[in-house]
């Protein structure tokens, strides 16, 4: 029957409401080094004080440099890849063979059938205490918050959301997250691979060569040009109006880059064949790298004095393909004064050639008043 790749997933549905963390709570391999937010902050190229100067974060009343929100996620909480007596996590010279993670104690699964990938679909964190240099966080809790069977571009599959929560040694609570990912069965070829068609039909030996040489050895663009001396303040914000657009090119260095800053070093977001393989077009940004940049341009439109409340929800639509410009934007969509909060919503979007690849979705952040 059409229908019975959805019946397989019934179990999973009705698992909708557990709590799959059979108790185990994850700490992070190391705690949060000032080196490791440099290199965070390497391929987003945010220039913010917060995340670099110890005086101004204290200024801003941070407990010490600020960690980017963008790596409590995922970054922050990892577990690292190989530890002393542990097997070899490269068992063969196979190129395309993924790492295998470090987990110190496996978690129950809900019931589900097989599936051959999986990839990153939504995203809300709720912020609390901020996360700065020194701290070393636990996630804990796996609860299944819903399960949805859909068939897409690249297979049959479900989308499921998961909720967690993340403390920092002193068991004072920095985030609630809630990642959904979507786990299929691949179809065969790239999704967004294009028809074929004879007059499209050239060989390699037909196109011009590029000179290779000549692109990797560019120029540098211009430093960004945020003032970070300078506040914005609640009082100065209206409905409506939009906050700058960060660019963001998607190359295979950057891409590299990003996946050792933010340690995620799935295969899908730096080996097209892997990734073609998946049912992507090629291999793309990974969500921990696209959350960051909605947090380069959320920061440099509330400045130092701004903090972030809440990230999402929002969906990522389609790849971000290497090759592409991200270019992600916003407008304010309201403002309000909450327990003594001046709060400012953020309506965030990131387009690409393709259109519109992620979101839009909120962001909500604090702001200092004038008075």
């Amino acid at each position: 029957m059409a229908d019975d790749w959805q019946a397989a997933w019934q179990g999973t549905v009705d698992a909708v409401g557990g709590d799959f963390s059979g108790g185990v709570q994850s700490t992070a391999v190391d705690q949060i080094e000032l080196g490791a937010v440099r290199k965070f902050l390497e391929p987003l190229e945010l220039d913010c004080p917060l995340h670099y100067d110890a005086e101004a974060a204290k200024q801003a009343g941070y407990r010490n440099v600020l960690a980017p929100v963008a790596g409590i996620s995922s970054t922050w909480l990892d577990s690292g890849l190989w530890r002393p007596g542990m097997g070899s996590r490269y068992p063969q010279a196979h190129p395309h063979i993924d790492i295998p993670r470090a987990r110190e104690a496996s978690m129950p699964e809900p019931p589900m059938p097989e599936t051959t990938a999986a990839f990153a679909t939504d995203i809300e964190i709720e912020y609390f205490e901020p996360a700065v240099v020194g701290d070393r966080l636990t996630v804990r809790g796996r609860t299944l918050i819903s399960c949805l069977p859909r068939e897409t571009r690249v297979g049959r599959g479900a989308f499921m959301v998961w909720e967690r929560e993340v403390v920092n040694q002193d068991g004072v609570r920095v985030a609630l997250l809630r990642n959904g990912g979507y786990s299929y069965v691949a179809n065969e070829g790239p999704a967004d691979a294009p028809a074929a068609n004879g007059a499209a039909e050239e060989s390699a030996a037909d196109e011009p060569d590029e000179d290779l040489l000549a692109i990797r050895n560019v120029d540098p663009g211009d430093p960004p040009g945020v003032d970070w001396s300078q506040q914005r303040y609640w009082e100065d914000v209206n409905e409506g109006d939009a906050i700058p657009p960060v660019t963001i090119n998607l190359t295979i260095a950057r891409l590299v880059v990003e996946a050792g800053a933010n340690r995620d070093f799935n295969q899908i977001h730096h080996n097209t064949p892997v990734s073609v393989a998946t049912g992507a077009p090629d291999m793309y940004a990974n969500n921990g790298f696209i959350q960051s940049w909605w947090e380069r341009a959320v920061r440099e439109y509330i400045g130092l004095g701004g903090r972030f409340k809440k990230t999402g929800p929002f969906r990522m639509r389609i790849f971000n393909t290497v090759g592409e410009a991200a270019v992600t934007s916003g407008a304010v969509k309201r403002k309000w004064v909450e327990d003594g909060e001046h709060l400012v919503e953020i309506e965030v979007q990131t387009e690409i050639s393709r259109g519109t690849s992620v979101g839009p979705g909120p962001v909500v952040v604090s702001l200092p008043t004038r008075g």
